[in-house]
């Protein structure tokens, strides 16, 4: 291993200019005791530098490279010994042997790393010269070394779990926000925009954003995108088959990701284009609306970055969000679209179906009214369904649409949300259209201190809605039963499980039925 390789060993280890550990400790002191020698130390040789991750007997921290003994036990494997550093060459000038402390006796044990690399040494150091270790105490001695690298190693092993525990958290968190933010947004390339952003956050590219597809073309409008300083924006239009044959996959749907321009087929033969516009390692995601190739979210980097199969994960994630909050979009806009239609064409139903009633009753404009009045109610139903898909509905909302309330805030409405079918919600628009009707006609809303209060709950599997009108003139049983007065008998699900008062202080109806004759299916 050269030079140059065994540092980058060293300052991955991440062991340099670190706190004073107790593991470290113990075995310098061990090392003296066992070599019976005044000073012990872990040793690591920097460039410029030699630094002690322990040391005992000796007071710097480090020392300068040219007072380094320990760096003499870089070029070997094997125990260093040098009884007297007084008559050897390579340490007779060293200012730490011609001044203080004077040092004289040096063994060194090297620390070397699983994959070879010499990091230093544990050395023991004594101020008079001595003939050597014995052969228990250097097997001692490079036994305690080994255990320093074992240390040294397991701090590295540690921090990765650390750091792979915390990108783990990093890349969950982000996602959740991405979800949280692509819920909010409603432009597509905002949710685009997002993705990238997202994909920049966590992984520190070197250029991050997205592009406006034109797959007939094969081109791509590429947006002002996010940047690392110094970096040059690509924004402008590109022809992806300058760069290469990835748009192939792009087209079929498959994410792209390049981790070298210059190794991988798709890119070799363009990829002196890619590098001369700073992208090293090129990933792209395609974005699909309504089946069609349309957009690309992209991310760069201008020099080598391995992807970790936890990297392509991610990637992957942001991608499978976007396109869901894409296509969650889309058919939110083309329901929209069809609903606006279906109530268009209700509409013009409904005015037909008046203008026949207007033809057939020509005379009769208090039963044109009435007509037009209940086929409202039904209209108002319907108005109420077409915004939940034409599926379903809820009882407040049927309320917000129903036109014979007229806005009139004497009538009071309170209950839990209670969801309607399309076959309920009807029956029970008319039903209350008949009882406001009545009361404007004849109950309490007929004079100005009158009021309804209508409440509903849930009663066990049953629903139960009170009709209670006060402040009224005193009311009367009909002499006589029209199809009003039948409605309202019929209740809520036609069951008629209905009971109606007619009391001094005003009519009351409690309406019941079955919670799951109504209910949504």
């Amino acid at each position: 291993m050269n030079e140059s390789e065994r540092l980058c060993e060293l300052d991955s280890l991440g062991i340099m200019d670190t706190p004073a550990e107790p593991e470290f400790d113990t075995l310098v002191t061990v090392a003296r005791a066992l070599c019976d020698v005044p000073v012990a130390l872990i040793s690591l040789v920097h460039r410029e530098r030699q630094w002690f991750k322990a040391r005992i007997g000796f007071a710097p921290h480090e020392t300068p490279i040219n007072q380094s003994v320990c760096a003499h036990a870089l070029g070997g494997t094997e125990l260093l010994v040098i009884p007297d550093l007084t008559l050897d060459a390579r340490t007779a000038a060293n200012t730490l042997v011609t001044g203080e402390p004077h040092i004289r006796f040096y063994a060194g044990a090297p620390l070397v790393s699983s994959s070879g690399a010499v990091l230093g040494s544990l050395c023991v150091i004594d101020t008079v010269a001595r003939d050597g270790l014995t052969a228990s105490q250097a097997a001692g001695l490079e036994a305690l070394a080994r255990q320093v690298i074992l240390q040294i190693e397991a701090r590295r092993r540690d921090r990765q779990l650390v750091e792979e525990s915390a990108m783990a958290a990093q890349r969950a968190l982000a996602l959740v926000d991405l979800g949280d933010r692509l819920r909010d947004a409603e432009d597509v390339g905002d949710m685009v925009r997002l993705g990238s952003e997202a994909m920049a956050r966590v992984l520190s590219p070197s250029r991050a954003g997205f592009g406006i597809v034109s797959p007939e073309t094969e081109t791509v409008m590429m947006q002002p995108e996010w940047l690392r300083g110094g970096v040059v924006s690509l924004a402008g239009l590109h022809r992806f088959r300058d760069y290469g044959t990835f748009i192939d996959d792009l087209t079929q749907g498959r994410t792209v990701i390049v981790e070298d321009v210059e190794l991988d087929p798709r890119t070799r033969r363009n990829a002196q284009a890619l590098l001369d516009i700073g992208i090293r390692v090129l990933i792209n995601v395609p974005v699909f609306q309504l089946g069609r190739f349309s957009l690309v979210s992209f991310v760069h980097y201008d020099t080598p970055r391995p992807l970790t199969a936890d990297d392509i994960g991610f990637i992957r994630s942001v991608g499978d969000r976007m396109q869901a909050a894409i296509a969650q979009s889309q058919a939110r806009e083309e329901r929209h679209l069809m609903n606006l239609e279906l109530s268009h064409r209700l509409k013009n139903t409904f005015a037909m179906v008046s203008a026949i009633a207007r033809q057939t009753f020509p005379n009769e404009a208090e039963r044109q009214q009435l007509f037009n009045q209940r086929l409202g109610a039904i209209a108002s139903a319907y108005a109420a369904l077409a915004e939940e898909r034409w599926s379903e509905t809820d009882l407040h909302s049927l309320l917000r649409a129903g036109t014979w309330l007229g806005g009139d805030d004497r009538i009071r409405a309170d209950g839990p949300h209670l969801a309607l079918s399309a076959a309920a919600a009807p029956s029970i628009s008319m039903l209350l259209h008949e009882l406001a009707t009545n009361a404007l006609k004849y109950g309490a809303l007929s004079v100005p201190g009158g009021r309804v209060d209508l409440r509903w709950m849930v009663d066990g599997p049953d629903v139960v809605l009170d009709w209670i009108e006060s402040g009224g003139p005193v009311v009367t049983p009909p002499s006589s039963r029209g199809f009003g007065s039948r409605l309202i008998r019929a209740g809520l699900d036609g069951a008629g499980r209905t009971e109606i008062d007619f009391g001094a202080s005003g009519l009351r109806g409690r309406f019941r039925a079955d919670l799951g004759a109504l209910a949504p299916q």
